[in-house]
């Protein structure tokens, strides 16, 4: 089984969406979906026996995660943004990630609703990063199996960088791949501020985690008008 954790912040989701992506799985899906928001009780509801829905009091990203993979039953777990839907064959390319038995998880390529030949090259110089680094971020649908991640819950302990925690994490337990497939996520950051504002403010809080920052901090900074 494959458990789908999804924390939703706002009423700007696609979860539909997420819905039918999930729906053409042939493996059986749990699906969790998890409210990060009090403004979002009661207007989003379990449609299926395969699904549930939990509330996240503290916000911010990590803890709407956590309180997420509280209720994983599935062997793999896959850390999907509310914004983001699955291509055709994801769970069958996950699996098929699996076959090796170094792989602890991983994530998949980019693509988004908003195409820009310059997009293209930020995602193309994310991949090469990864390929350096190890490194993945949350807008890449996350996954991992789930003994792995119960290894690597205390690092998700905050509400900002909790992928970049947990990418580190994952990569010394095991293998960490990027896959070719692509899932679609939102270009709404780049489009509502400008791709040089949005890449730049992200560096900045990267590079100030890694200078010692603290999560709590640049998770104010990051989301302060």
């Amino acid at each position: 089984m494959i458990s789908v954790v999804t924390p939703v912040h706002t009423n700007n989701h696609r979860i539909p969406e997420i819905r039918k992506a999930l729906s053409s799985a042939n493996v059986p899906i749990q699906f969790i979906l998890v409210l990060n928001n009090p403004i979002l009780t009661g207007h989003i509801e379990p449609e299926a026996s395969n699904e549930s829905v939990v509330e996240a009091p503290r916000r911010g990203r990590g803890f709407a995660f956590l309180k997420g993979i509280a209720s994983v039953t599935g062997n793999i777990t896959l850390l999907l943004h509310s914004d983001t839907i699955p291509p055709d064959g994801w769970d069958q390319a996950i699996l098929a990630a699996f076959d090796d038995p170094r792989v602890v998880g991983g994530g998949f390529s980019v693509t988004y609703d908003y195409h820009r030949p310059y997009y293209d090259l930020g995602n193309w110089m994310l991949n090469q990063w990864f390929r350096i680094s190890g490194e993945l971020y949350g807008d890449r649908a996350m996954f991992v199996r789930t003994d792995v991640l119960r290894q690597c819950l205390r690092l998700l302990e905050v509400p900002l960088l909790e992928d970049l925690r947990l990418s580190q994490c994952m990569k010394k337990l095991g293998r960490v791949v990027l896959l070719k497939e692509k899932i679609e996520t939102s270009a709404q950051g780049f489009r509502e501020h400008g791709v040089i504002f949005h890449v730049r403010k992200f560096l900045l809080c990267r590079v100030w985690y890694a200078l010692g920052g603290s999560p709590f901090r640049i998770y104010n900074v990051y989301y302060s008008p």
